[in-house]
């Protein structure tokens, strides 16, 4: 027999919360499903120290129609720690699929640690930012960085910025994939808590899944 498996689809695109905000976010219906595959994004949005931030709460209920105390935690997150640098900005605009952007003096800017995930904020159309791995960078003299593969969408100067953390492990975002046996569960929903660390920085938020329906 086959495996019936969607493929993945995203729950709720990007967006920015605000610092001591919260974002609910929207509720899936898993009712058919036997499991279920969470792919989950946070970014730092800002050049403000973080203890962590924001917290991530995947819920889940057997209601079909849930009330406010139908909804119980299945897990708890914590997003990236650290202090983002001054986000950076494109020189030129950069068209999807390409994988090089142009940014002044890398390495003076300290956005020269190659071999780390980082996040390109677009700030005239959020939903259009994007998760990077930086693979190289061509020193001051050229002003450019690569990444591993071309970009999702369109990123322009006038809009796009790199975000990072100076630090050769840090990153500005966490990533998760998660997944649940679902076939006692009704719906599902994920609450982003920026109010997680008070005096923390603005985030941005993802989220996506994939159902598997049958065998």
């Amino acid at each position: 027999m086959a495996l019936a498996k969607g493929s993945q689809t995203t729950l709720d695109d990007w967006a920015l919360i605000a610092n001591t905000g919260r974002r609910l976010g929207a509720e899936l219906d898993v009712s058919t499903a036997y499991s279920i595959k969470l792919y989950i994004k946070a970014a730092l949005g800002e050049a403000v120290a973080s203890t962590g931030q924001p917290e991530i709460i995947i819920q889940s209920t057997g209601e079909d129609s849930p009330a406010t105390d139908d909804w119980t935690p299945e897990a708890r997150l914590v997003g990236p720690s650290g202090t983002p640098l001054t986000p950076i900005a494109f020189n030129n605009n950069a068209a999807a699929a390409v994988t090089t952007a142009n940014i002044t003096n890398p390495v003076t800017a300290n956005y020269d640690n190659d071999g780390k995930f980082k996040f390109i904020l677009n700030a005239g159309t959020v939903s259009d930012s994007e998760v990077v791995w930086q693979t190289s960078n061509s020193g001051d003299a050229g002003d450019t960085v690569t990444f591993i593969e071309g970009f999702a969408n369109n990123q322009s100067a006038a809009n796009s910025t790199l975000l990072d953390i100076d630090d050769a492990r840090n990153e500005v975002v966490s990533q998760w994939s998660l997944q649940f046996d679902v076939r006692a569960w009704s719906r599902a929903r994920i609450l982003y808590n920026a109010d997680y660390d008070t005096d923390g920085p603005d985030v941005y938020t993802f989220g996506a899944y994939t159902l598997n329906t049958g065998v």
